[in-house]
């Protein structure tokens, strides 16, 4: 574990410093998340989501993706060999 001494300056502004910075690969304008756990500061580097791909990230997506992903390795999907006989499948589903 490394750890370094900081100090908060005026407005609360804390110097994350030069070598946290580089084992972790924050620039300066990078995102980053603070979070309190367990009476602790924790700051881990983050990413802003544009809007129309957030649901992309919600835990319901990610759960289907992750059982179609399950899926695929077990083998359960069909193949096609042209777009007629696709789409006689999904008709056939409704």
């Amino acid at each position: 574990m490394l750890e370094v001494i900081g100090r908060i300056a005026r407005n609360g502004h804390l110097t994350i410093p030069g070598k946290i910075r580089k084992i972790l690969h924050i620039e300066d304008g990078d995102i980053v998340r603070v979070s309190i756990e367990d009476n602790k500061i924790i700051i881990t580097p983050g990413v802003i989501v544009d809007k129309d791909q957030a649901y992309f990230f919600n835990e319901k997506c990610q759960t289907e993706i992750k059982k179609s992903e399950q899926e695929f390795k077990e083998g359960k999907y069909s193949t096609y060999t042209s777009i007629k006989d696709l789409k006689k499948a999904v008709d056939s589903d409704k």
